[in-house]
């Protein structure tokens, strides 16, 4: 209706986000523009923030300031262009033509003429386009409702700006605001908290929150000794609180990251669970990704690891070329590793991938023996780097789904650390084998959920918004988690993450746990990390704490407290440090390796000489166990009904004691 107007079919067509990025691959190509250096999601994220903000072409070359900006604006323009000659719009267009089209007088009267009173509901949540609209719209009337909480406002990297309903009084001086202050979910207790937090915001609406509800329970400040035992807490407490159902109870945290250990806490206990939002940890595809690399290096004659790694990154290997080499590893009954040392059949495989295949062995090669010298830890940091596969997420991902991504696999690496110090090949054996045990005991407990138990839901914050449950658990409180570490230095950030709090406290209605580790275990070190400055604005009156103080070096142990010796899992982590490998290829896809390349080692904890025959030590993940012989850094370790293991001391997650 009405685009007509301004040069448009009325059959228009809408595209996805997969066609939008292919027109914005299609102009990069065209304009000679580097997708190494300047990211195709990256290019079109910003085109949509412009289109949020009301921007054309025109309008954004006012605003351009960097030389990024300046290679959008020429994408910008042929991508408007593009989809105009396509009679096509995006999302964003329907917002932003919409716009346009009511600057037209005759449309805008159109509109007053028809429609005389407006309601928008979730108003904090709007953007500035948004808000333009609304504004043009109920311009004549003055008949203009808008729903919406200011402390719910936590949408800013969508584009929403808590300004529209701050400012909604200064721009309708005759509203009349009424306050809806009564809570009818949580308890007075819950209520009196998320009050007593959001107060510290500056920048906010005045209002005080309450309800009929009876007090009930004091919120629980669980504050346990380091992140495992954090999640084992969280689970046990779930255990023994005789719920009727599972469906009772939710887990929030603030970045996906943070689901691994509760999702294992919980399978270990049996207990069903459902991650919304997203997939399990084991299951997101970067971690399978990684794994099967991983699985690779381990045992050549997996197929199915060798298959998913092959392409990916994408190392132009078509179905021809891959269906080749397939034939041939069958055929000559070789795996990738024999395969990799046989010049004469590399270069028979045929197809226009075939250099690219051969690319991959030398990079196979590497990584295997690599493998055999390094420690887990290292050698999955080489796999994400020197693929290529961290270039390959930044490509394919807006950034926001980026940084998740490498959360998730950073969250992977710290699991991964608990590995170090074993010698190859039980590293990597112990490690494959008690993923398998955890995926094969999740896949049997999605069996046994066919039972009408309910399931325990677990979340980030941002997506418990619009729900609610009898009792929540707000994981991680602790600072640079929660509040997250990229809004310590900006107040207008904080000051959200503030109210990503109170969003998470208003999820309760009966009971509310907050919970946080003393320490976090990071590659090999523990590290204390503060307790969240929200939950030190909680009065002490509405709160009971449970703590336990001891180090986290100091209960570790095969079994200890009920927990399973494969449950012992790290959390938050930064990769190591890498030095640099050759040269990458024209793709970014992988790379090709120099002679004398030296991989980056791993940084030692201890020195040899720190540790003698009889030495007791505990160990992050087997617990207590005696040094029985050493040489040089190499120590024989007997742990009790685990044998003994052989490890570097200088790189295990050993302490004497």
């Amino acid at each position: 209706m009405f685009i007509d107007r301004i040069g448009y079919g009325k059959d228009f067509v809408i595209y996805d986000s997969d066609d939008c990025l292919k027109v914005v691959k299609d102009i990069m190509k065209k304009q000679n523009i580097d997708e190494k250096e300047f990211k195709p999601r990256s290019v079109h994220s910003m085109i949509s923030q412009a289109k949020w903000k009301g921007m054309t072409p025109s309008d954004f070359s006012v605003t351009v300031d960097s030389y990024f900006g300046s290679v959008v604006l020429e994408v910008y323009k042929e991508y408007a262009g593009r989809l105009r000659a396509d009679n096509a719009l995006d999302f964003d267009d329907l917002l932003l033509l919409f716009r346009q089209v009511l600057d037209l007088p005759d449309v805008l009267e159109y509109f007053h003429n028809r429609f005389q009173y407006f309601m928008v509901d979730e108003y904090q949540d709007t953007n500035l386009l948004q808000y333009e609209i609304v504004k043009m719209l109920a311009s004549k009337t003055k008949n203009l409702c808008v729903v919406g909480d200011d402390w719910q406002g936590i949408y800013s990297w969508r584009g929403a700006d808590i300004e529209n309903i701050l400012s909604f009084k200064k721009d309708y001086p005759l509203a009349k605001v009424i306050n809806l202050e009564e809570n009818y979910r949580s308890t007075q207790v819950i209520i009196d908290a998320a009050n007593a937090v959001i107060k510290n915001n500056s920048n906010q609406m005045k209002k005080t929150l309450f309800t009929s509800n009876p007090k009930w329970e004091k919120i629980m400040i669980l504050e346990w000794i380091d992140e495992k035992h954090e999640a084992e807490l969280i689970v046990n407490t779930i255990r023994d609180t005789k719920a009727e159902n599972y469906s009772e109870f939710a887990i929030l945290y603030r970045t996906n990251g943070q689901s691994r250990l509760l999702e294992e806490s919980l399978i270990r206990k049996n207990i069903p669970y459902r991650v919304f939002g997203g997939v399990k940890f084991y299951e997101r595809k970067e971690i399978k990704d990684i794994l099967a690399y991983i699985r690779i290096i381990f045992n050549p004659l997996d197929s199915m690891a060798l298959k998913r790694v092959i392409n990916v990154p994408s190392r132009k290997i078509g179905e021809k070329s891959l269906e080749n080499f397939m034939e041939i590893l069958e055929r000559e009954h070789l795996s990738i590793a024999e395969m990799v040392e046989n010049e004469f059949l590399l270069n028979s495989i045929t197809g226009i991938g075939a250099k690219w295949i051969q690319g991959f062995s030398v990079l196979y090669k590497w990584l295997r023996d690599l493998s055999k010298t390094a420690s887990v830890t290292e050698l999955m940091d080489n796999i994400i780097k020197r693929t290529g596969y961290e270039a390959y997420l930044k490509a394919e991902y807006a950034e926001d789904e980026f940084e998740g991504k490498m959360e998730n696999l950073d969250e992977f690496l710290n699991m991964a650390s608990r590995y170090d110090g074993l010698l190859y090949p039980e590293n990597l054996a112990s490690f494959l084998e008690d993923i398998a045990l955890i995926t094969d005991q999740d896949r049997d407990q999605e069996d046994k959920q066919k039972e009408d138990t309910g399931y325990v839901s677990l979340m980030t914050i941002h997506l418990s918004k619009w729900l609610e449950f009898p009792q929540v658990f707000i994981a991680g409180a602790e600072e640079g988690i929660f509040p997250h570490s990229r809004t310590l230095v900006d107040s207008s950030q904080l000051e959200e993450e503030r109210r990503l709090m109170y969003v998470a406290i208003t999820r309760a209605k009966h009971q509310l746990y907050i919970t946080r580790a003393h320490e976090r275990y990071t590659f090999g070190n523990y590290s204390a990390n503060p307790k969240s400055r929200f939950v030190k604005e909680i009065p002490v009156e509405f709160v009971e704490v449970e703590t336990n103080r001891g180090s986290a070096q100091s209960i570790f142990g095969g079994g200890a407290n009920g927990f399973s010796s494969f449950g012992n899992m790290f959390n938050n982590s930064e990769r190591s440090p890498n030095s640099g490998v050759g040269n990458s290829t024209s793709s970014g896809s992988f790379q090709w390796f120099s002679a004398g390349f030296k991989p980056s080692t791993t940084n030692k904890k201890h020195s040899a000489s720190d540790f003698a025959t009889g030495n007791r030590v505990k160990h992050a993940q087997y617990g207590i166990g005696t040094i029985v012989a050493i040489r040089d850094a190499v120590a024989d370790i007997a742990f009790s009904g685990l044998g003994i293991k052989k490890m570097n001391v200088e790189i295990a997650p050993i302490e004497k004691i």
